[in-house]
């Protein structure tokens, strides 16, 4: 059962190195995965504000690729005049992200209301590419995950780990050993017409669209109710399973050559989209067309890119989307994934 906390609980730097030995050793994933408590509990992030959503709420969803620009992203949120963020890949403890709890540091840089919790716990420092200088040996905590930050507050929240993704399959595969799975988060925020919904996920890349699309029927199942909603986050749409295939850059090149525009518009190959029109959803006034990928100085990710954050509403008015490019007022790159938006019409 999932436990709403002011802070989580980090796990000690001993138990996460006798989890990777453990499991390196071939002890059983759920063994280990069981002793860190962090992974059953929700953190509630306390902002001062406590006005109601009125006329119009501007919403976003960002990968932001660990948040460790939390400030200048806290700038570009500002000048897109946001009022509720969905964030991926978030860091709390991590030498690579500056040992910093990212997602924190931003809700208390806004001055808003949060939510937090933990995908993954990380056993090591990340991957090969994410390395910088200077950069501890350790992390203090290890802890990955989403959020969602908001200038109202945000009521019932809720977390979701999804039955099928408790990844075990992950470890060392990618160079990447981890302990937890994917999950979704959600909330209520009061508005002009009564309660709203927001909820927020990151699937899986290392899947493929029957995988994506199974999780998001776990999500509507046991989490949509009769409220107007808005869900998004990034759902990595890349029509494919780059685990099938030995080259997943060319099998994409000739994926894209054959259907020149199938990255930018995924929904005739992801069935989640099918799924999420019969629930009640749409996504054609919350998107634009544009690509949301973003190549980093590292030369990652390659073309062809695509779409793989979206924005979906239920019972609701979307009008005004954006894509915004993921540039610091300096002109770094803030992430591998632009900054989508909308605005929701309340009236």
């Amino acid at each position: 059962m999932t436990k709403r906390v002011t802070q989580l609980s980090i796990p000690p730097l001993a138990l996460r190195n006798a989890a990777l030995d453990a499991v390196d050793n071939g002890e059983p994933y759920s063994l280990w995965a069981d002793q860190f408590s962090c992974l059953d509990e929700l953190q509630i992030i306390s902002g001062p504000s406590t006005e109601r959503a009125s006329k119009i709420i501007r919403i976003g969803a960002w990968n932001l690729e660990r948040g460790r620009d939390w400030r200048e992203a806290s700038k570009v949120i500002r000048e897109q005049r946001l009022d509720i963020v969905l964030l991926s890949e978030m860091d709390y403890g991590m030498s690579r992200s500056g040992q910093v709890h990212t997602t924190q540091q931003l809700a208390e840089e806004l001055g808003w209301h949060g939510l937090f919790a933990v995908e993954f716990v990380e056993l090591e420092l990340g991957h090969a590419w994410e390395p910088v200088t200077p950069m501890d040996p350790e992390n203090i905590a290890g802890l990955h995950g989403n959020a969602i930050i908001s200038r109202f507050p945000l009521m019932k929240p809720w977390l979701h780990r999804f039955q099928f993704s408790d990844g075990s399959w992950w470890h060392r595969q990618f160079n990447e050993p981890r302990l937890g799975g994917r999950i979704a988060l959600g909330a209520l925020i009061e508005t002009a017409i009564g309660d709203v919904q927001i909820m927020t996920t990151h699937l899986e890349n290392n899947q493929g669209p029957a995988e994506r699309a199974k999780a998001v029927a776990e999500l509507f199942q046991t989490r949509i109710d009769d409220h107007p909603c808005v869900f998004g986050g990034d759902l990595n749409t890349s029509t494919f399973n780059p685990t099938q295939h030995t080259d997943p850059f060319r099998e994409r090149s000739r994926l894209s050559a054959i259907t020149p525009d199938r990255f930018r518009n995924p929904v005739p190959f992801e069935p989640l989209f099918e799924l999420a029109h019969a629930t009640g959803f749409q996504w054609g006034t919350c998107n634009t067309g544009d690509v949301t990928q973003r190549p980093r100085e590292r030369g990652y990710p390659r073309a062809p890119l695509g779409r793989i954050d979206w924005l979906f509403i239920k019972q609701l008015i979307a009008q005004h989307a954006q894509t915004i490019p993921a540039i610091g007022t300096d002109g770094r790159t803030l992430s591998d994934h632009d900054l989508i938006t909308c605005e929701i019409r309340l009236t």
